[in-house]
């Protein structure tokens, strides 16, 4: 038989030859989809959610100092400035708009790829139902109340239900859930994962740069967040302030302060300026000129012969030369709030003849408060103790005001070391400011309430956002609003600051419907827990 060759037309040909192709590879392609896979690449099975752990507490720690510094600290009178609206540092100190410096903690926040809330919220993810991960699931459950308390109370109502979910969800313009529920939510996730938190899981000690896993300690800062939000209740909801304060005493709060939560920077010689201390950096290196210690809270120190004094303040009659450092007793005084370079020399603490002109007012020593690796505190056994000398005056719980109020005060005291060993105060100058200012007692309440919350604003120096909330909530100490032109509140004392300036336009709906419920999105709207 004679075998014929049948052409095929080009097309057809290629396809023949291309389908045979595939049903070739198709019978032998055992292995070859895994001969392709990346070993070395990452993905979610992977992916250790611990990493993200230290970063997100770190950053809750860093990248929000212009809010804290240029606001917060400002607004209660621990700094002063002679800058005004055309200068950018402590705006709060005036009441006026600084667009960056009013957004920063906003920014920082929600920060697509390096935000503090999107980072822990990752971890919440990844770590959920994960038995490997059982002990960091809950640390990071509790850590986000931390991330949302200080936002919240600085900017009121916010998206935090539907914050971050722009992944997992595609949810790209989140809804503005208001405080109240957002308070709601983080009480019972720290009643929950508190409780649940459990030492005989893995720890996770290097991923914890705040308590290196020591789940003891972890339980107590957990409940004494709770024993924080409760407290923030006290006016708008007693009945549920006066509970959550109770459940957190039961749980078990801070009982020293060797249980403070602080992050410290890792540069000490601020060669990486992001591996500083953010606030420290702010204070001794990019911003050291016009931070001065406010009249107000540097009088009430004196006045009291408080033995932090000295190691709080100093005069450096050029910022810019650590060697021009006074810690003379003589020479410290505070800057007045609401004074420019125009009106300075006109204030009687204005010495034309001193050193330093300007610099002739006491700045923050730097020694100690403002060491590129030293602590920035978030939460401290001084303000546990002295919260629970107010719940006791207000017969929430047992046990004695005034031991608790001894305790705060020594603790804030103490907790001094922890910023440099050189500020260590002896227990001799502790007890005799407590001889000397011993506590009112429980008879007149608001003035046990005045002299609890003044010491509060004193152990809260540098936790800007906590100092703040705190003033507004006690009404204590009783601060004296500035009236300088072109303030954002005509002259009455700021309640929080605005949101960014594009939320009107990128989330529209959601920035309209809460400025309906909420109130005008400025300085002067009270955030739902501050009442008067």
């Amino acid at each position: 038989m004679v075998q014929r060759l049948i052409l095929l037309p080009m097309k057809k040909r290629f396809f023949i030859f291309f389908a045979g192709s595939l049903l070739s590879l198709s019978a032998c392609d055992n292995g070859f989809e895994e001969l392709n896979k990346d070993p070395n690449a990452v993905t979610a099975d992977r992916f250790n959610p611990a990493y993200l752990f230290t970063t997100g507490q770190y950053n809750t720690a860093k990248g929000d100092e212009s809010t804290s510094l240029n606001y917060a600290e400002p607004f209660v009178q621990h700094m002063a400035t002679l800058s005004n609206v055309g200068i950018f540092d402590f705006q709060g100190d005036k009441y006026v708009y600084h667009k960056g410096n009013n957004e920063a903690m906003w920014k920082g926040t929600f920060n697509a790829i390096s935000g503090s809330s999107k980072l822990i919220e990752d971890v919440i993810t990844l770590s959920k139902d994960k038995p490997q991960y059982y002990n960091l699931y809950h640390m990071a459950r509790i850590w986000k109340t931390v991330i949302y308390h200080r936002l919240t109370d600085m900017y009121g109502d916010l998206p935090y239900f539907e914050a971050n979910q722009g992944y997992y969800q595609q949810i790209y313009k989140p809804k503005y859930d208001a405080q109240k529920d957002i308070y709601a939510h983080m009480l019972s996730e720290l009643e929950d994962a508190t409780a649940k938190l459990d030492a005989s899981q893995a720890l996770f000690t290097s991923a914890d740069i705040a308590y290196g896993g020591n789940i003891a300690k972890w339980k107590r800062f957990g409940y004494s967040m709770m024993l924080r939000l409760g407290m923030r209740m006290s006016k708008v909801d007693p009945a549920a302030a006066e509970s959550w304060v109770k459940k957190a005493i039961a749980g078990g709060v801070f009982t020293g302060i060797d249980d403070n939560l602080y992050i410290k920077g890792t540069d000490k010689n601020g060669t990486q300026e992001v591996l500083t201390n953010g606030q420290s950096w702010v204070l001794s290196v990019s911003g050291r000129s016009p931070g001065k210690i406010a009249k107000t809270f540097f009088d009430y120190m004196k006045s009291h012969n408080d033995p932090r004094l000295k190691y709080t303040v100093a005069v450096y009659t050029d910022p810019t030369n650590v060697a021009t450092k006074n810690t003379n007793p003589a020479v410290q005084k505070g800057m007045p709030n609401g004074l420019d370079r125009i009106t300075l020399p006109k204030d009687p603490s204005y010495d034309p003849n001193a050193p330093g002109q300007e610099h002739q007012y006491s700045g923050v020593n730097r020694d100690v408060f403002a060491k590129l690796d030293g602590p920035r505190m978030l939460l401290t056994y001084a303000e546990v103790q002295l919260m629970l000398a107010e719940a006791a005056v207000r017969g929430w719980i047992p046990g004695d005001a005034a031991q608790f109020y001894r305790n705060g005060v020594t603790g804030a005291m103490k907790m001094l070391q922890q910023y440099d060993a050189s500020a260590t105060i002896p227990d001799a100058d502790i007890n005799a400011y407590l001889t000397a200012f011993p506590f009112v007692g429980i008879a007149d309440k608001e003035k046990a309430f005045e002299q609890i919350n003044s010491e509060y604003w004193v152990a809260t120096f540098l936790n800007g956002y906590e100092s703040y909330a705190n003033v507004r909530r006690s009404g204590y100490p009783k601060l004296v609003p500035v009236n300088y032109p072109d303030n954002e509140t005509g002259g009455t004392y700021p309640h929080r600051l605005r949101y960014p300036d594009d939320e009107p336009v990128l989330n529209a709906v959601n920035y309209n419907a809460t400025v309906a419920r909420q109130g005008a999105d400025n300085y002067k709207t009270r955030v739902w827990w501050d009442k008067q």
